[in-house]
């Protein structure tokens, strides 16, 4: 009688996971179109997009280059790394390859997640590329020099707690969050943890001395962001499908105070200065993006959402979702990210093509 009960129990244990891995995968949905206004293709952007971020005068930063083989997106096999710039101000002017300069090797390059710390009292601006070389996960800081349009390697930043890193927030001159979306740092073992459903990744701070975890047990934390007051960090939790909200401490931890449903596989979170909105970008079918990036002649669906929170009474209790943009593959595929600026979104994908968009509505 135990060992029956004892196999019922396994039973609905494996099916549950099963059936929401099934799910997971979207295998059920089906894809629409649906563009806010005129949209079109950012030539010279072949290779990915699969970050990007906008400053406060709307220069967006792009992060390229990432490739992967045998439908692991984030595997050890990819190809050049560049960093590009879009400028909102004159889109008409598509993009530009960013020189390197300082003490790093263009051909190690291969980025991953993106953040700018622009400083409020000098104006400096400063970036902060995940980099993945080899066996090895790096911290890139570069200083941005507007006028050469150029970036100036400042310092490299490596660590215990920094191994499987896919996206990053700066919060000051040498100050970041950064999301390890999975434990296992091999292919292998990070399919596993995929389809196994495992919630094993983590959050990490690194205080410009020193890193360390101040967040567990969340499935894939992917893309990540900060409120405009500094007061809230966003982490995209791909495995859940939510968005979770921390409040930050004095001494750099963090305190879980809300998980949003998104009912979709999100990415990378943008967030608007002037609004406080989250921008993010979206994955609505993941079986598509796994077959896209075996063959990236195959086509995935791509989504961005805006997500709106009600300031009023508790702090972010109210939220609101919108779809701002939905695509079957004909114009992108694999929407990573999206920058919303004056009107008009960038948005990025894993592994080839941007889109550019005007927002008439949505």
């Amino acid at each position: 009688m135990l060992r029956q009960l004892l196999i019922v129990v396994v039973l609905s244990v494996v099916g549950t996971r099963v059936a929401r891995l099934v799910y997971l995968l979207g295998f059920h949905k089906t894809i629409y179109k649906h563009y806010p206004g005129p949209c079109r293709v950012v030539p010279g952007l072949d290779t990915g997009s699969e970050d990007i971020t906008v400053s406060g005068s709307g220069l967006a930063f792009i992060s390229s280059g990432l490739r992967a083989k045998g439908g692991e997106p984030d595997g050890p096999q990819r190809q050049m790394g560049r960093i590009y710039l879009f400028d909102f101000n004159h889109p008409e002017k598509n993009v530009a390859e960013l020189p390197l300069t300082g003490n790093i090797d263009r051909d190690t390059l291969r980025p991953h997640g993106i953040s700018l710390y622009e400083d409020p009292e000098t104006g400096e601006v400063r970036l902060f590329v995940v980099n993945h070389i080899s066996n090895q996960e790096r911290i890139e800081i570069f200083r941005f020099d507007e006028n050469s349009r150029s970036l100036n390697h400042l310092k490299t930043v490596t660590g215990e707690y920094i191994y499987s890193v896919n996206d990053i927030v700066a919060v000051g001159h040498n100050s970041f969050y950064y999301t390890n979306d999975k434990y296992f740092t091999s292919p292998a073992g990070k399919t596993i943890e995929l389809f196994g459903l495992l919630t094993w990744g983590t959050v990490g701070f690194y205080d410009g001395t020193q890193d360390r975890l101040v967040a567990e047990g969340y499935g894939i934390p992917n893309g990540l962001n900060i409120s405009p007051d500094g007061r809230y960090i966003y982490v995209a939790s791909s495995l859940q499908e939510q968005i979770i909200v921390f409040e930050r401490q004095e001494d750099g931890s963090l305190a879980e105070t809300q998980r949003i449903d998104a009912w979709t596989i999100v990415d990378n979170i943008e967030v608007d200065k002037l609004t406080g909105d989250l921008w993010i970008g979206c994955h609505p079918a993941y079986n598509l993006l796994w077959k896209h990036a075996q063959n990236t002649t195959r086509p995935a669906g791509s989504q961005v959402l805006r997500l709106t929170f009600d300031s009023k009474g508790a702090a972010y209790g109210n939220t609101e979702f919108r779809e701002v943009f939905m695509d079957d593959g004909s114009l992108i595929s694999g929407s990573s990210v999206a920058s919303y600026y004056d009107d008009k979104i960038l948005i990025g994908t894993v592994f080839e093509k941007t889109a550019f968009c005007e927002i008439k509505a949505f």
